[in-house]
């Protein structure tokens, strides 16, 4: 199974402002002049730039100990009939970084939902920032925040 990594996560911010950038830089909307066959330079008008379109953020949900993390896996391609025990066990082992773990379920028929009860808030945030927008096995995972009586209703209790 391929451990939590960040392989494929954009470190660059470059034009998630809005701001169009080309070679590094802002574009000059200012004229260009450029000298044309030896004569005198042709005000040229800058060409126009479209904007970067850039995604906005998606809301995560009010802090809780309760996270439910999206898109780890995808069940069609999965070969190995206990895949969701491998995934539990890389899940457990990186978010015990930020906090004990009192509770997780990987949810073998959903679109790779795998369901986790922290002990504290700030461990369920740790492991939030940790995880949301990270990269698993070439996919880019989300981590959402739950209300823990929708977790103790999808779990009976939640641990």
């Amino acid at each position: 199974m391929q451990k939590l990594d960040r392989t494929g996560v954009a470190t660059s911010i470059v034009g998630s402002l809005g701001v169009p950038v080309l070679n590094g830089s802002a574009p000059n909307p200012q004229a260009l002049n450029l000298p044309v066959n030896g004569q005198t330079a042709v005000s040229v008008p800058a060409l126009p730039v479209q904007a970067i379109p850039t995604l906005a953020a998606e809301p995560v949900g009010t802090p809780s100990e309760c996270l439910l993390l999206k898109n780890m896996f995808d069940p069609a391609t999965e070969t190995e009939p206990d895949f969701d025990m491998d995934i539990k066990e890389d899940v457990e082992e990186e978010c015990s970084k930020y906090g004990r773990v009192r509770h997780i379920y990987v949810d073998k028929n959903s679109a790779g939902f795998v369901y986790l009860r922290f002990e504290t808030v700030e461990a369920a945030m740790a492991a939030q920032r940790a995880m949301h927008m990270r990269w698993f096995a070439r996919r880019l995972i989300t981590a959402f925040f739950m209300e823990p009586h929708v977790y103790e209703a999808t779990f009976n209790g939640g641990a």
